[in-house]
């Protein structure tokens, strides 16, 4: 069974037909009331002692190293191991 793309013509949340002037009104407002809601649990947890010890702990203590090495080390490096082999290959055929 082969696997398929995810749906990416999800259709929107509610159609604006579907529901009365009144029900989008409420609609409205229930949701801006949990976003208000979100954001004030959010900016308590945050300046509270609990949310500062958080921050504190999740804070790397030392910096963190490049992700990539150097790219002239790398070169030198596979210089060094091209030349060995070809060396060996001299030596030893």
């Amino acid at each position: 069974m082969a696997v398929q793309p995810k749906h990416s013509d999800l259709p929107p949340r509610y159609e604006a037909t579907e529901f009365t002037t009144e029900q989008r009104h409420r609609f409205t407002k229930v949701a801006n009331a949990a976003q208000k809601r979100r954001a004030f649990y959010k900016r308590a947890i945050e300046n509270s002692l609990v949310g500062k010890i958080k921050e504190r702990a999740l804070k790397p203590v030392i910096p963190p190293k490049e992700d990539k090495p150097s790219k002239t080390r790398q070169v030198i490096w596979l210089l060094t191991f091209l030349l060995g082999g070809l060396w060996a290959m001299y030596m030893f055929a």
